[in-house]
């Protein structure tokens, strides 16, 4: 009986050494997301997420990140010329730069010991490589480039067709630094390869991307170890995910939620004016925006002040016709903007001949009403726009222009302009990234998106764009301003305020001007 009883405890003895070795074996191999458990499970690993509204349609240079693919973009990749948050420019990966002959010739001094993602040099080679003729920004934006040549491993020459203040333009993440080890020996892209403080990890269309820490980043080291972009379309839902704790921080709060979320408890409200600016954009190829006197009009009848304290609820600033945000270079602090005046607008109408005949409220000329259409996209910002829209349509009226809403998306947008079959397009931004005033290039009659021509305004954006000389910038930019306000190529509504809410654990967050950048730097979330 004893000798059973001993054998019984034996087996119970190695029955528990079995399992202490299992649970030991656990605790070394993780659980099955691969997470680490045992000693350190009480050190938590920093992850943010972050809710944005649109997954990234492209990962390499031959395209243009459009929607939020480009705050994914700017922890991945980097440029050579970086802003601060109020815009300044700094330095990025070249140390340095200099122009010897006015800016037609650009050389960059690059940074030293700076590898990529997959350990791969950083060095004039990849330079090169990033602004190819196969690059996006080569083709479409600077055209004007001849060559970009090595100097050596450490030095980078661009040489231009005529004058150009380049370091601006390269401060775009729309056109960074990528790694000749991004394509395969055929030339096809193969995955994201950058500088930046984090490292692609892996994607699941439409729903997420997971990033991680470059455990060798040259600059400041991130604190967070991981951060993961969820796509969440709606912006109603992206506030929801984020009072729920779904996730940390979400991106394009709307404006109807601002104040809200303001005075809720556990969030905190990030809010500056960007470089962005909302704008009608006229078809001035076509009756009836082919007459000046009908664009001015519609610049009388429409009051930014009460779209952005009503309709925006008092997010964004008035812009009364001003084309430039306050926070662009060469924004006019003495322009004279327009206020509504509903009976001027009518006056102008009449005079060039549009009067209400009939008595149905819309004026006609040579029997034709003043019917318009105005086109919407469905896009990121139709939380703004769509109501925006509404009330111009009811201003309109006022001055007796009958306004039709279309709210499509951006391709059937785009089919119609190209075919010039449109009235007003509702949009934004076009050619602002960082401070410099590019954006007027969009009325210039060899621009992709310009219905507008008129050989003036031509040579007044050819001049500011082929000089570095600031004194002779501002003059032709402030030039250009004025002739905006008083040609009306398009109307401008309100300046953006940009808007980013996070829970209130997520510490160390600094808001910027530029809207693409989401700077991570310092971040970090505080454990309770």
């Amino acid at each position: 009986m004893g000798c059973n009883m001993h054998k019984k405890f034996k087996y119970i003895l190695m029955f528990f050494l079995l399992l202490a070795v299992i649970s030991a074996s656990a605790c070394i191999d993780g659980d099955e997301d691969g997470t680490a458990k045992g000693a350190d499970s009480e050190v938590s690993s920093p992850e943010l997420s972050v809710g944005i509204s649109t997954d990234v349609n492209n990962w390499y240079l031959d395209k243009f990140p459009d929607g939020d693919g480009r705050f994914v973009w700017s922890q991945i990749y980097e440029t050579l010329v970086r802003l601060d948050p109020d815009l300044n420019i700094v330095p990025g990966l070249a140390e340095s730069w200099e122009t010897p002959d006015d800016g037609k010739t650009w050389i960059f001094r690059l940074r030293e010991g700076i590898t990529f993602h997959d350990g791969t040099p950083f060095d004039a080679d990849a330079v090169v490589f990033s602004y190819t003729e196969q690059a996006y920004v080569t083709q479409a934006v600077l055209r004007p480039i001849k060559s970009v040549e090595t100097v050596d491993s450490r030095t980078v020459k661009f040489v231009l067709a005529k004058p150009m203040p380049l370091p601006f333009y390269l401060t775009h993440v729309a056109w960074p630094i990528m790694s000749p080890s991004c394509v395969d020996a055929e030339g096809n892209f193969v995955s994201p390869v950058g500088t930046g403080p984090f490292k692609f990890e892996s994607r699941t269309r439409d729903q997420e991307i997971v990033l991680s820490k470059n455990e060798k980043y040259w600059g400041t080291e991130p604190e967070l170890e991981k951060v993961t972009f969820k796509v969440i379309p709606e912006a109603s839902t992206r506030v929801m995910a984020l009072e729920t704790g779904e996730v940390d921080m979400i991106l394009k709060v709307p404006e109807y939620d601002v104040s809200r979320l303001e005075t809720k408890e556990g969030i905190e409200v990030y809010r500056k004016l960007t470089t962005f600016t909302d704008f009608l954009q006229f078809n001035c190829e076509k009756v009836p925006f082919s007459e000046k006197a009908v664009r001015q009009s519609v610049a009388c009848a429409i009051d930014t002040e009460l779209i952005t304290s009503e309709v925006l609820k008092g997010i964004g600033q008035a812009a009364k016709g001003r084309a430039y945000s306050p926070v662009m270079m060469y924004s006019n602090p003495e322009l004279e903007p327009r206020s509504r005046d509903l009976e001027k607008a009518k006056t102008l109408l009449s005079d060039a001949g549009w009067k209400d005949s009939d008595g149905d409220r819309i004026v006609e000329k040579d029997g034709k009403p003043l019917k318009v259409t105005l086109l919407v996209s469905k896009g990121v910002w139709a939380s703004r726009h769509s109501p925006m829209a509404q009330a111009i349509q009811a201003e309109l009226a006022e001055a007796g222009i009958a306004t039709e809403i279309e709210f499509l998306e951006g391709g059937a947008i785009t089919q119609l302009e190209n075919a010039g079959d449109f009235d007003m397009i509702l949009r934004t931004g076009y050619f602002v990234w960082g401070p410099y005033p590019k954006h007027f290039f969009v009325h210039h009659s060899m621009a992709p998106y310009s219905h507008y021509s008129n050989a003036t305004y031509d040579e007044l954006v050819n001049a500011a764009d082929m000089t570095a000389d600031e004194d002779k910038q501002r003059e032709l930019y402030y030039a250009l301003q004025d002739f905006v306000l008083e040609e009306v190529p398009a109307f401008y509504l309100v300046h953006e305020e940009k808007i980013v809410a996070a829970n209130s654990y997520v510490k160390g967050y600094t808001i910027s001007s530029e809207d693409p950048w989401l700077n991570l730097e310092g971040v970090y979330i505080e454990e309770e």
